[in-house]
Protein backbone atom coordinates (compact mmCIF):
# COMPACT_ATOMS: atom_id res chain seq x y z
CA UNK A 1 0.00 0.00 0.00
CA UNK A 2 1.26 3.54 -0.58
CA UNK A 3 1.34 6.53 1.65
CA UNK A 4 -2.25 8.46 1.34
CA UNK A 5 -2.92 11.72 2.37
CA UNK A 6 -6.35 12.27 3.46
CA UNK A 7 -7.85 15.83 3.94
CA UNK A 8 -11.81 15.76 5.02
CA UNK A 9 -13.93 17.95 6.99
CA UNK A 10 -15.06 16.41 10.45
CA UNK A 11 -18.27 15.87 8.61
CA UNK A 12 -17.44 13.94 6.20
CA UNK A 13 -15.33 11.40 8.25
CA UNK A 14 -16.71 7.78 9.58
CA UNK A 15 -17.16 7.49 12.75
CA UNK A 16 -13.76 4.99 12.62
CA UNK A 17 -11.88 7.55 11.11
CA UNK A 18 -13.08 10.19 13.93
CA UNK A 19 -12.11 7.69 16.23
CA UNK A 20 -8.70 7.06 15.19
CA UNK A 21 -8.39 10.91 15.31
CA UNK A 22 -8.87 11.12 19.02
CA UNK A 23 -6.85 8.16 19.82
CA UNK A 24 -3.89 9.46 18.07
CA UNK A 25 -4.72 13.32 19.61
CA UNK A 26 -4.73 11.36 23.22
CA UNK A 27 -1.43 9.35 22.38
CA UNK A 28 0.16 12.69 21.79
CA UNK A 29 -1.05 13.85 25.54
CA UNK A 30 -0.73 17.41 24.53
CA UNK A 31 -4.16 19.10 24.41
CA UNK A 32 -7.13 19.06 26.81
CA UNK A 33 -9.28 16.19 26.52
CA UNK A 34 -12.23 18.06 27.99
CA UNK A 35 -14.48 18.68 25.21
CA UNK A 36 -12.18 17.22 22.42
CA UNK A 37 -14.83 15.39 20.60
CA UNK A 38 -16.39 18.74 20.16
CA UNK A 39 -13.17 20.46 19.07
CA UNK A 40 -12.88 17.82 16.48
CA UNK A 41 -16.21 18.42 15.18
CA UNK A 42 -15.44 22.09 14.84
CA UNK A 43 -12.31 21.63 13.05
CA UNK A 44 -12.24 23.21 9.40
CA UNK A 45 -10.22 20.29 8.16
CA UNK A 46 -8.91 16.98 9.41
CA UNK A 47 -5.35 15.65 8.03
CA UNK A 48 -4.64 11.67 8.07
CA UNK A 49 -1.16 10.20 6.83
CA UNK A 50 -1.41 6.54 6.04
CA UNK A 51 0.76 3.96 5.51
CA UNK A 52 -0.87 1.16 6.02
CA UNK A 53 -2.51 2.15 9.08
CA UNK A 54 -2.67 6.38 9.97
CA UNK A 55 0.58 7.04 10.92
CA UNK A 56 -0.08 10.86 11.92
CA UNK A 57 -2.84 13.40 12.39
CA UNK A 58 -3.50 17.32 12.17
CA UNK A 59 -5.87 19.48 11.67
CA UNK A 60 -6.53 23.42 10.60
CA UNK A 61 -9.11 24.30 13.21
CA UNK A 62 -11.68 27.27 14.08
CA UNK A 63 -10.50 28.46 16.97
CA UNK A 64 -13.07 30.91 18.99
CA UNK A 65 -12.53 34.65 19.69
CA UNK A 66 -11.92 34.22 23.53
CA UNK A 67 -9.33 31.48 22.86
CA UNK A 68 -7.13 33.10 20.44
CA UNK A 69 -7.44 36.45 22.43
CA UNK A 70 -5.69 34.50 25.25
CA UNK A 71 -2.75 32.77 23.31
CA UNK A 72 -2.28 36.02 21.45
CA UNK A 73 -2.54 37.90 24.70
CA UNK A 74 0.06 35.66 26.84
CA UNK A 75 2.21 35.73 24.54
CA UNK A 76 2.45 39.39 23.79
CA UNK A 77 2.03 38.64 20.05
CA UNK A 78 0.33 41.15 17.94
CA UNK A 79 -2.30 40.92 14.99
CA UNK A 80 -4.36 38.28 15.63
CA UNK A 81 -6.89 39.56 13.75
CA UNK A 82 -4.86 38.53 10.80
CA UNK A 83 -4.92 35.06 11.41
CA UNK A 84 -8.26 32.75 10.49
CA UNK A 85 -7.16 29.23 11.31
CA UNK A 86 -5.00 27.43 14.69
CA UNK A 87 -2.87 24.53 13.00
CA UNK A 88 -2.98 21.69 15.73
CA UNK A 89 -3.14 18.71 16.87
CA UNK A 90 -0.13 17.37 15.36
CA UNK A 91 1.07 14.00 16.02
CA UNK A 92 3.05 11.59 14.36
CA UNK A 93 3.20 7.97 16.49
CA UNK A 94 5.92 6.82 18.13
CA UNK A 95 6.84 4.06 15.84
CA UNK A 96 6.43 6.24 13.18
CA UNK A 97 8.94 9.18 14.03
CA UNK A 98 12.19 9.88 11.64
CA UNK A 99 10.58 8.81 8.35
CA UNK A 100 9.66 12.39 6.79
CA UNK A 101 5.65 11.75 7.88
CA UNK A 102 5.59 15.49 9.59
CA UNK A 103 6.64 16.35 6.33
CA UNK A 104 3.90 14.93 4.64
CA UNK A 105 1.50 16.10 7.47
CA UNK A 106 2.79 20.00 6.88
CA UNK A 107 2.25 19.68 2.84
CA UNK A 108 -1.32 18.64 3.66
CA UNK A 109 -1.96 20.76 6.09
CA UNK A 110 -0.66 24.05 3.88
CA UNK A 111 -2.72 23.07 0.84
CA UNK A 112 -5.52 22.87 2.84
CA UNK A 113 -4.40 26.33 4.05
CA UNK A 114 -4.65 27.78 0.33
CA UNK A 115 -4.69 31.63 0.96
CA UNK A 116 -5.50 31.64 4.42
CA UNK A 117 -3.58 32.11 7.59
CA UNK A 118 -3.20 30.39 10.35
CA UNK A 119 -1.21 30.13 13.87
CA UNK A 120 -0.11 27.33 15.70
CA UNK A 121 1.96 26.72 19.38
CA UNK A 122 4.09 24.43 20.55
CA UNK A 123 6.28 23.83 23.54
CA UNK A 124 9.15 25.55 23.73
CA UNK A 125 11.17 23.03 24.19
CA UNK A 126 10.05 20.97 21.63
CA UNK A 127 13.03 21.67 18.80
CA UNK A 128 11.53 19.30 16.10
CA UNK A 129 8.45 20.69 15.94
CA UNK A 130 10.00 24.53 15.98
CA UNK A 131 12.89 23.36 13.20
CA UNK A 132 9.50 21.63 11.17
CA UNK A 133 7.39 25.25 11.47
CA UNK A 134 10.13 27.41 10.30
CA UNK A 135 11.01 25.22 7.53
CA UNK A 136 7.12 25.41 5.96
CA UNK A 137 7.53 29.57 6.46
CA UNK A 138 5.94 29.78 10.18
CA UNK A 139 7.51 33.15 12.10
CA UNK A 140 7.48 33.07 15.65
CA UNK A 141 4.97 35.18 17.42
CA UNK A 142 6.01 36.88 20.69
CA UNK A 143 7.21 35.37 23.81
CA UNK A 144 6.62 32.11 25.43
CA UNK A 145 3.96 31.50 28.28
CA UNK A 146 3.35 29.23 30.55
CA UNK A 147 0.90 26.34 29.27
CA UNK A 148 -2.28 26.18 31.31
CA UNK A 149 -2.08 22.00 30.83
CA UNK A 150 1.26 21.35 32.30
CA UNK A 151 4.20 22.76 33.80
CA UNK A 152 5.82 24.17 30.19
CA UNK A 153 5.71 26.44 28.18
CA UNK A 154 4.59 27.43 24.81
CA UNK A 155 5.77 29.40 21.93
CA UNK A 156 3.22 30.89 19.25
CA UNK A 157 3.98 30.57 15.05
CA UNK A 158 2.09 32.07 12.43
CA UNK A 159 2.02 31.84 8.98
CA UNK A 160 0.35 34.09 6.80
Amino acid sequence: MSIQQIIKTPEDCSESELEVFEKLIFEGCEVSTEGLKQRIYKAEKLIFIKDNNCVAVGALKNPNSSYKASVFGKSNALGQSLYKYELGWLYVTESARGKGYSNLLMKAILESLSESTCFATTREDNTPMHHLFRKFGFSRLGKAYKSTNGDYSLILYGKS
